[in-house]
Formats: structure tokens, C-alpha cells, sequence
């Protein structure tokens, strides 16, 4: 099974327990509670191989799962207690899109790699108002995932370990915040979530919008991404939401990230991620600067714009995973071979080597 070095770290409290591994899933999920189950779908569906490689590694009777694999034009998907309709919280492969954003946006001559945070946002002289854009997009620029002061991660933390929910900061808040954080190690790698939050938010001001208009303007509508948004608050979270559940397997509150949502906020369906990797295999985004401009990270891996790259036996793969309160993902996209694969799942174990195991089929 090939695999990949994970660079993403847990939202919420769960970011004090470091980098993701890759290592096994076996999840005990079930459905959040007050949240409009539209999606009525149980026990399993589609591709019976597909099926038969997932099925070990989700093993309750509450997994809702999807997964999809891309060979070529062709399109494989699978489902465990969800459907085609089912959304799933894809937590930080919602980076990529805000480094597709960047990308854009540089195309467009609204911003430069180089141009420090802070031309953009209102953040004074505070040390990560010099940062650059392209340090912040590829975790160099020495900023901590969030922000440590104590007060934030108690309450972080005691959200988290409730099962709330931990985040509902205003921009003006988030870059409050960000103000107050020291910029450590600069040029080293270090994975930054309150960094994807600047450059989403930074572009976006570049444009003359908010985060949530851009995104939706200029990838998931152009995209077709019809499933797909960027729920701020409950209020907003999407019907057919498939409900997380913690590692006990007990539901948790939906993850809307309120103005951190450039690092981790969108909510997609299986075929909205499809749609997207089509559109990195052979389609708007294909070869986009936000894949092609790396920089070298260590252990032969390198990122773009937020997107992780990797040469392995004759193949460059693309990807990301995610993880918020109640969720898992992974998206591994081989850009040499024209496969993909694809895993959502309502749990909070990691589902990469899923994904990984998926991937190595189509080879």
C-alpha cells in the first residue's frame, strides 16, 4: 500500500495532539444531534469492490461513508449509511481550494506571492502582518496553527472535549488574535491553520468580498460544485449533513468555523469532490500555480499553494486530508496516471490510509 506523510493537523483542541498518521480507521460514528438528517439512506451501495476494500475499516452501524475513485473517465463511488446526497465536513481539504483562490488571484493581478498579509488585512505591525502570502500557503512563515494563549485554549479545549463546536470568531476577532502571535522559525516548515485563515481572507479583500462570496463566485458555482458551502453558523449547515461523531462514538455539533473557515469550513458531497478532481486531472485547474509552485518541505515531499505534493515510483500525486470535530477526509489525486481517490467519512479517526489503499488499486 503506498503511502504518504500527513501534514494536517486536527481543528479544534485536537491541535494540540500534533500531525495526523497514517494509520488504520475503524470508526464508531453516528448522526449529530439537531441536525435535518435529509439523507435517509442505510446500509450500503455502488461499486461492489469498492465496498469490499472499505468495509474492515467501518465496522459501526452508524458510518456514513462515501468514497470515490477516477480512472480516466471513468467514475466509481461507494456508500455506507450515506448516498450521493449526503454532505460530509471535508475540514482542511478545504485548503486546497483557498490555495486554488490564491492562484486565481495572482492570474487575475489582484495579489502577488510576495505580497506580505498585511497590504491586505488590518493587522498593524503585528510580526505576521509581513509574513508573505506564499510563506503563509506553503506553512513557512513561522506562525502557530492557533492562536496559545491560555484563555483560548481552555476554551477550545473544553468545547472540544463537550463536543461543541469551538469556533464562532468574528474576522475582526481572528485578526485580533493573530496580532498577538510571534512569528517562530520562519522558512521552516510548520502547519499554520490560522495562516490558511489570513490568506483567504486576504484575497478575498483583494477582490472587494468575504471569504464565503469569493469561494462560492469563483470555484464552487463556476465548478458546478452544487453540494458543496460554507456554513458560518448552524443556521446554515446543509440538510442532508451527515452528523460526526467523537473518537467514543459519540455525536458532536456540527464544525462551521465561523471566520476560520478558509482553513477547514466547507461542507461537500462525495460528487462535488469528484467534480473537483476532474477539474485537477484534466480540466480549469489542471497544472494551476497553486500545484506547480512548490517549495521543498523534507522527505522528498513538497507544497504549493496548501496542496501537498508528492514524486513517488514514477507518479506525482497531489492530495490533502482533513479532520474537524466529527469528521475524516482525504483527497489523493495522481496527476500522472489520471486517478483519483476520494474518502469522506463521519468519524474522527483518520481515513488516509483508506484513501492510500484506494489509490494503490488503480495503479
Amino acid at each position: 500500500m503506498r503511502r504518504f506523510p500527513s501534514t494536517n493537523r486536527l481543528l479544534g483542541a485536537m491541535l494540540l495532539t500534533g500531525s495526523l498518521a497514517l494509520t488504520g480507521c475503524v470508526s464508531t460514528t453516528g448522526p449529530a444531534p439537531g441536525v435535518p438528517q435529509t439523507s435517509e439512506a442505510v446500509g450500503s451501495s455502488g461499486d461492489e469492490d469498492l465496498l469490499r476494500l472499505i468495509r474492515p475499516s467501518f465496522i459501526d452501524e452508524h458510518d456514513r461513508v462515501a468514497v470515490a475513485v477516477i480512472e480516466g473517465d471513468e467514475v466509481r463511488t461507494a456508500f455506507m449509511g450515506a448516498d450521493e446526497s449526503t454532505t460530509f465536513e471535508i475540514g482542511s481539504i478545504t485548503k486546497v481550494f483557498t490555495g486554488e483562490r490564491l492562484a486565481q488571484a495572482i492570474e487575475r493581478g489582484e495579489v502577488n506571492a510576495d505580497d506580505p498579509v498585511g497590504q491586505y488585512l488590518d493587522l498593524g505591525d503585528a510580526p505576521v502582518a509581513s509574513a508573505t502570502l506564499r510563506d503563509l500557503a506553503a506553512h513557512r512563515s513561522g506562525l502557530a496553527t492557533f492562536p496559545s494563549d491560555p484563555e483560548f485554549v481552555e476554551r477550545v479545549t473544553a468545547d472540544y472535549e463537550a463536543g461543541r463546536d469551538p469556533f464562532d470568531e468574528s474576522l475582526e476577532e481572528v485578526l485580533a488574535a493573530a496580532g498577538g502571535m510571534e512569528l517562530a522559525a520562519p522558512s521552516t516548515f510548520s502547519y499554520s491553520n490560522m495562516g490558511a485563515t489570513l490568506v483567504g481572507h486576504a484575497v478575498a479583500a483583494a477582490a472587494g468580498t468575504d471569504y464565503p462570496a469569493l469561494v462560492s463566485e469563483r470555484l464552487l458555482d463556476p465548478l458546478g460544485l452544487d453540494g458543496a458551502s460554507l456554513p458560518l453558523d448552524d443556521s446554515a449547515v446543509p440538510g442532508g449533513h451527515a452528523g460526526g461523531t467523537d473518537s467514543e462514538g459519540d455525536p458532536v455539533e456540527p464544525s462551521t468555523l465561523a471566520a476560520y473557515a478558509p482553513a477547514g469550513g466547507i461542507h461537500a458531497t462525495v460528487g462535488d469532490l469528484v467534480t473537483f478532481a476532474q477539474a485537477v486531472l484534466d480540466g480549469p485547474l489542471t497544472d494551476s500555480a497553486a500545484q506547480t509552485g512548490t517549495i521543498e518541505v523534507g522527505d522528498g515531499s513538497t507544497i504549493g499553494y496548501f496542496w501537498n505534493v508528492r514524486e513517488q515510483g514514477g507518479s506525482r500525486i497531489v492530495w490533502h486530508n482533513g479532520m474537524t470535530l466529527g469528521f475524516a477526509s482525504v483527497m489523493l489525486i495522481d496527476t500522472t496516471n489520471g486517478t483519483a481517490a476520494i474518502v469522506l467519512a463521519n468519524q474522527s479517526e483518520p481515513v488516509d490510509d483508506v484513501g492510500a489503499t484506494l489509490l494503490a488499486r488503480l495503479d
